[in-house]
């Protein structure tokens, strides 16, 4: 081929390296957006059926320690946030005049007594007098009425020594009830009235406690028709019930369904279900915000999804993102139930054996390409999951 043949081939040759250059160039970028995703494979499980309630904890026992009497403070006699037995001192108040008014009333019944004692006397006199005709009828009816007079004033002067009594006793605050014993509302040297508004301290029973749960009517309806057919988990006959915190840490020791309110609140629409839960270290406390799930029996075999593959829109609507069998990215809708564990049962959208995707959800789309890298799939136990 001559020189100038060459020159004219020249630039016909680049222009085709440039063309082959160009087409080479999508195909890599092409190859450069599969994006590697690791995906779920939708599965069966037996998932327990759970009503989850919220609601707060309440003592099983309360008592507002009051004083019966009037007084100055002496001394009190516990340490605040301690347990106390019933029986036990927990205040003393000034004792000094209910002393007095005891040994008064004392006093009282002995001169009343001896009172007595010499209106008996004149009137069996009488007695015998009357029958010698010594003295006359209204004599003898006038000293058996100071006799009978004078016997009552017994009576009322040993009640006036009770009741003495009975508020010198009052000067000694003692509990109720047994339980932890809140902060002294009460210092020494302070006036305290009987029925004062104010308590001097309050004693909780916290062992066990209560857990008052709100329910729906609907959903109350149905809780007693599973109880009455017998569908409930029961625990020595009573309905089973788990106590979670409000951050979703579960308390170790499981409660059991005591009662429901018979009506319900006008202003909630809500029915009380009480549950009764053993708190042998205080854990749980008075007003304490917590969540009761209720165990309804099981669910054979429904079909679940992982939480981490579930997708939410603001309106409300959920979805997932799954691998269809030409590995390209397919939106799906679907209807969830129940969560349990790190997983929603599934009642409508998805079949056993769905690939969903669980990483990279935000970088991809529907129709795009992608390769998976890890497939993660439920465990019978539902305490973790298999990777392959």
């Amino acid at each position: 081929m001559s020189l100038v043949n060459k020159k004219l081939l020249a630039p016909f040759a680049m222009a085709l390296a440039l063309t082959l250059s160009g087409c080479e160039k999508p195909q890599q970028a092409q190859q450069a957006m599969v994006m590697p995703v690791d995906v779920f494979e939708v599965g069966t499980l037996d998932v327990p059926v759970i009503s989850h309630l919220t609601g707060r904890a309440n003592a099983t026992r309360k008592a507002e320690v009051r004083p019966q009497v009037t007084g100055i403070l002496q001394e009190r006699l516990f340490t605040e946030g301690s347990t106390v037995k019933q029986g036990d001192q927990l205040y003393q108040i000034d004792p000094s005049i209910y002393e007095a008014n005891v040994a008064s009333a004392q006093a009282n019944l002995s001169s009343a007594k001896a009172t007595a004692h010499t209106t008996q006397l004149k009137a069996s006199r009488y007695a015998s007098l009357l029958a010698k005709k010594a003295v006359s009828k209204q004599d003898y009816d006038d000293a058996q009425a100071a006799y009978l007079n004078a016997k009552a004033a017994v009576e009322s002067a040993q009640a006036a020594l009770r009741t003495a009594n009975i508020n010198l006793a009052y000067t000694k605050v003692y509990a109720p009830i047994s339980g932890t014993i809140s902060r002294s509302n009460i210092t020494e040297g302070a006036l305290v009235s009987a029925g004062q508004n104010t308590p001097m301290t309050t004693i909780q029973q916290l062992d066990p406690i209560y857990v008052d749960l709100g329910q729906t009517v609907e959903e109350h309806l149905t809780l007693r028709a599973k109880m009455n057919q017998g569908k409930l988990q029961t625990k020595d006959g009573k309905a089973t019930v788990d106590i979670l915190f409000s951050d979703g840490s579960r308390y170790p020791l499981q409660g059991t369904l005591e009662f429901a309110e018979i009506s319900v609140d006008e202003s909630t629409g809500m029915v009380n279900v009480r549950a009764l839960v053993p708190n042998p270290d205080h854990i749980l406390l008075p007003g304490m915000f917590l969540r009761g799930d209720i165990n309804e029996g099981i669910t054979p075999n429904a079909t679940v999804v992982i939480a981490s593959g579930v997708q939410r829109e603001n309106n409300g609507v959920t979805y997932v993102y799954a691998v269809n069998a030409e590995n390209k990215v397919e939106r799906i809708n679907v209807t969830l139930s129940t969560q349990f564990e790190n997983y929603y049962v599934v009642t409508d959208g998805l079949t056993p054996g769905t690939k969903v995707i669980t990483s990279n959800v935000q970088k991809i789309r529907p129709g795009a390409s992608v390769q998976i890298a890890t497939t993660e799939t439920v465990k019978t136990d539902a305490s973790a999951s298999d990777k392959k």
